[in-house]
């Protein structure tokens, strides 16, 4: 097969939904098939460049990068001209609706998608959908989910889409709200499993004062990813502090990845200096943040138990077969009970099904199944 990914951005570590489509493309080819990906709204590129190739670890993807500032109208012929050089079996829409415009509310995007994927059978898969979708949400947001929604639904009426997925629970209640049936197809880690690298092990242990032979007697946790408003790591650190002292064992904290609200992680390390030992490690290429995954023997999530479905660290913590702290909640009430038997599941979800690979079969197997029978429609 020969499958066409098109996403709003393809700048490498800096568009968490670019990032996905290059990973799942190279999953793709490696299974024997064929992927590209359009940019169409890549606010990081030049106007006058469009970029061809990319890679992930090592493979090359063939793909083209449309820059934000050139007009609409002129990147709709641009990429109507490269799915016609490439010919796709299928479709595949990343759809999430800041990517495509800066205020959420990408309209016409269903109609201009529409002019040049007509004839071809389309995926959509719902990173993000719309706000404003518990009445605990401000006025604002409700306005705008109003409109965003319609925008959703517009879009999977204008493509017709034989297959629409979401990455949770949570996102397949809200659109089958809106009428719209989607399946789920979970994200996969944003960080492979790799060899151990213990000569970066053991400078981190150097870093934080610990012998080979003492590592025992120590329980190490740690925070990979950002922190999100309402995460309550204080009450968290305390509990690990609290179990380790109880087995006679010292605690040790350990931040890295792009973690941002800096001031909060010095406020603890302030609050507990004399209790626990702390380390922030910062940004590590994909290989260390592995091996400090595997250091670990505990893990802390940043996001809010709600959402680990759409969580990528969450599944690298899974991935890595780590025990997950939660220290963050965030209430929906019309969805929490469904969304709390989800995570039950997931926690429960052999390690190795939050692998790339096993996600890009998963893929696969859908649209070769939709393939081989009739479609389903998708909204009702």
């Amino acid at each position: 097969m020969k499958i066409l990914f098109i996403c709003p951005s393809l700048e490498e570590g800096s568009d968490g939904v670019g990032d996905y489509a290059r990973r799942m493309s190279s999953e793709v080819i490696r299974a024997g098939h064929h992927a590209s990906i359009i940019a169409l709204n890549d606010t990081h590129l030049h106007p006058h460049h469009q970029e061809r190739v990319q890679y992930d670890r090592g493979l090359a993807i063939r793909v083209l990068r449309l820059s934000s500032r050139l007009p609409w109208g002129e990147r709709i012929v641009l990429a109507g001209n490269f799915i016609r050089l490439i010919r796709p079996d299928w479709i595949s829409l990343q759809y999430v609706p800041y990517g495509f415009q800066k205020k959420g509310l990408p309209f016409g995007l269903g109609s201009s998608l529409k002019k040049i994927t007509t004839g071809i059978p389309c995926h959509i898969m719902f990173h993000e959908m719309w706000v404003g979708i518990t009445r605990l949400s401000p006025l604002k947001h409700k306005i705008y989910g109003f409109f965003q929604a319609r925008i959703a639904r517009d879009l999977v009426e204008k493509l017709n889409p034989k297959i629409i997925t979401t990455s949770n629970r949570l996102y397949q209640l809200v659109l089958e709200n809106k009428h719209i049936k989607a399946g789920i197809l979970p994200l996969f880690s944003n960080i492979s499993l790799m060899p151990k690298d213990d000569q970066f092990a053991d400078s981190v242990y150097r870093q934080l004062g610990i012998a080979p032979h003492e590592r025992q007697h120590h329980v190490v946790i740690g925070l990979f990813g950002s922190l999100y408003p309402g995460c309550d790591l204080e009450s968290t650190i305390r509990e690990q502090y609290l179990s380790a002292l109880a087995v006679s064992k010292k605690l040790v904290f350990i931040a890295f990845g792009r973690i941002g609200a800096k001031e909060e992680y010095e406020k603890l390390k302030t609050q507990f200096e004399s209790e626990v030992t702390f380390a922030n490690l910062g940004e590590l290429p994909e290989a260390k943040v592995s091996t400090m995954l595997q250091l670990l023997d505990k893990a802390i999530s940043g996001t809010p138990r709600q959402h680990y479905g759409k969580s990528g660290v969450y599944a690298a913590m899974k991935l890595h077969r780590l025990e997950v702290l939660t220290s963050a909640w965030s209430s929906i009430p019309e969805y929490d009970r469904e969304i709390s038997d989800y995570n039950d599941f997931l926690e429960e979800r052999p390690s190795e099904q939050w692998s790339t690979q096993f996600v890009s079969n998963e893929f696969l197997n859908m649209l070769v199944n939709s393939n081989a029978k009739a479609t389903v429609p998708k909204l009702t």
